[in-house]
């Protein structure tokens, strides 16, 4: 297998997708297949479920044998966090492994030849993972909104001064978005035209709660693109995603799924 990245900003965004990963897991399998990469990882309380899946055509160069390359690359995020730290904008990067090793190799080599950044290369030891795949799909939402993932995430993290639960109420009209603890609450009020895409059945209002500790872990995420597509349902866990590719290429990108948290007044 040897899969290269050029382009700086897709480096940027493998490098945040990396260093996010820690916050769900300390190793992680990465699926090479023949059209695409792809991860997998549940959190420890096993809640909120991570997904990226980029393309082939995401990258610049994918070579991948299906006979003797590996299917599943067990690797620790922490080294490998540490080794992306170490690119330079004016390199290129590279993952190699090689049939019958243990090992995958990181090369970071100058694209320009008057760059002043060294070539650097690095071997990572692989890392025994045994892995289940979850059947992880689009679910069919009864809300659908697309906003602008900073101003978003400032919100939430606004929301958080009171209570870590966050309730969200959609309406035809606004979203509302509400945190309340002991000490005092917090409410806010999203117009439907201030967001960039809203979706919800006429006449109808969904009421869901979720823990906004894990909607911020979702939420640092947010530097892969300059809008979130969220999806609500009573059915459903709640979902954030983030494309990746060129022209809103809908094959690549980052899908968190979170289950909403049952309140006593659910219960009753």
């Amino acid at each position: 297998m040897k899969i290269t990245l050029s382009d700086s900003r897709k480096i940027q965004q493998f490098a945040t997708i990396i260093s996010n990963l820690k916050n769900f897991t300390e190793n992680v399998c990465i699926y090479v297949k023949e059209d695409r990469l792809y991860i997998q990882c549940l959190d420890d309380s096993h809640c909120c479920l991570f997904e990226a899946s980029l393309t082939s055509n995401w990258f610049n160069s994918y070579s991948f044998d299906q006979a003797n390359d590996f299917g599943c690359i067990g690797i620790n995020i922490g080294m490998l966090q540490k080794v992306l730290n170490t690119w330079s904008d004016t390199q290129d990067v590279s993952f190699i492994t090689y049939p019958h090793t243990d090992k995958i190799s990181i090369h970071f080599e100058n694209g320009n030849t008057t760059a002043s950044q060294f070539n650097k290369y690095f071997e990572l030891s692989l890392v025994n993972i045994e892995n289940d795949l979850m059947d992880a799909h689009e679910f069919d939402t009864n809300v659908d909104l697309t906003v602008e993932s900073k101003i978003f995430c400032s919100l939430i993290n606004q929301l958080t001064i009171f209570d870590n639960n966050l309730t969200l109420t959609f309406n035809e009209n606004n979203i509302e978005c509400v945190s309340s603890g002991s000490d005092g609450s917090m409410k806010a009020l999203i117009n439907v035209d201030e967001v960039k895409e809203y979706a919800i059945s006429e006449g109808s209002t969904l009421k869901q709660s979720y823990s906004l500790r894990y909607v911020q872990m979702m939420c640092q995420f947010n530097k892969l693109s300059s809008d979130m597509i969220l999806g609500f349902s009573a059915e459903t866990p709640m979902t954030m995603k983030y494309l990746l590719g060129d022209n809103n290429d809908p094959n690549s990108y980052v899908r968190i799924h979170l289950a909403p948290k049952i309140l006593d007044e659910d219960i009753n």
